[in-house]
């Protein structure tokens, strides 16, 4: 494990609030670049994840976990150095997973905090020697984690994987065969029953694609068709789910030619088809979606909007800086995470919406 000099940074001060936030101390790391890449909550307990680097090597990344405290302080927990932080789920105070898609090794891990220690747990794909977990999800008794595998040489595979927490292992869940085509980055669900995964195609022109689980097999649900040059690429960001009928799925359609001019991509199930729905110009890149506040919340580097139950609204984020990632607190509010300062060696920050 890599010793590094961590400093606490008061980026507004848990006593200051402004703009309807108010910020939170959270720990930085001089001369070194610093993100955060994940925010779980459950069970009273609230985690971030992410990686640091030195300044202008982004390849060489270290792993790194917070946990925040009942005064609103975030501290380091060490941790294995497992790569770059995909996700995180949180179910309790001694019940912390975390995934990666890369490791020193070019093979992601899965990691388990039981409140005492890490553990680093095996996740197996037969045939697939190397794998990168997307994204992992805690809905109801189950953990999922799901992602992509391969196996490189004469005789190379690449295909999509989902596998579930059962009696103390992961145990894989099968895929329609037509998922080796497909690769999905995010799963969320509203029951153990009731689970989604939202990806897109490999071939192009890109198109997005769903999965439904009904607490027996995946199935294909279709997403409408979008208007996809062959050099576009599609980012999926997140899928949440609330209830059979109301469900979420953010992304974006970014040409290839001019990847600053990103349009937002956000459809709605209602428990009978995939919808795109209206949203405030200009947004830009979509991101996270959170559910805080009574509401609910899209994250982004490009802008910060809210879903009160009737439409979106682009809301005016804290001083600090945009938010990429965020969770509900137990009491509610919505707490949110970014980088700020010198681009070169950015520092994390978390602020919290004042009620």
């Amino acid at each position: 494990m890599v010793a590094t000099v961590v400093a606490v940074v008061a980026v507004a001060g848990t006593a200051m609030a402004e703009g309807g936030w108010t910020g939170e101390e959270f720990p930085g790391r001089p001369d070194m670049a610093s993100y955060v890449s994940t925010v779980s909550s459950g069970g009273g307990a609230t985690w971030a994840f992410g990686t640091y680097s030195p300044p202008g090597s982004p390849v060489s990344t270290t792993a790194q976990g917070f946990r925040r405290e009942d005064d609103g302080r975030w501290v380091e927990v060490p941790m294995p150095n497992i790569g770059q932080v995909a996700s995180s789920a949180v179910t309790g105070p001694d019940d912390v997973w975390v995934v990666s898609q890369f490791s020193k090794f070019s093979r992601g891990a899965t990691l388990h905090w039981d409140g005492r220690a890490w553990t680093e747990v095996p996740l197996v794909v037969p045939d697939a020697p190397r794998i990168s977990p997307r994204d992992v999800a805690a809905v109801g008794p189950d953990v999922w984690a799901i992602g992509s595998a391969y196996r490189d040489g004469e005789d190379p595979l690449s295909r999509s994987f989902a596998a579930r927490w059962v009696d103390g292992g992961w145990q894989g869940v099968a895929l329609p065969p037509e998922t080796d085509d497909q690769v999905f980055t995010s799963i969320g669900g509203a029951a153990a029953d009731d689970l989604w995964m939202a990806g897109t195609t490999v071939g192009r022109p890109q198109q997005l694609v769903s999965m439904h689980w009904d607490g027996a097999r995946w199935s294909h649900v279709p997403v409408p068709p979008l208007d996809t040059a062959e050099s576009d690429y599609l980012t999926v960001h997140d899928v949440a789910a609330f209830r059979p009928d109301d469900v979420w799925l953010s992304a974006t359609q970014t040409p290839y030619d001019t990847p600053e001019a990103g349009r937002p991509v956000l459809m709605h199930w209602d428990g009978a088809e995939w919808a795109r729905q209206e949203l405030p110009a200009p947004v830009g890149e979509l991101g996270e979606l959170v559910q805080a506040g009574g509401a609910l919340w899209n994250l982004s580097p490009d802008a910060l909007l809210r879903y009160d139950g009737t439409g979106w609204q682009q809301v005016d984020g804290p001083p600090e800086g945009a938010l990429g990632n965020g969770a509900e607190l137990p009491d509610g509010r919505l707490v949110g995470t970014g980088s700020g300062g010198d681009s070169y060696e950015p520092q994390p920050f978390a602020v919290v919406q004042s009620r």
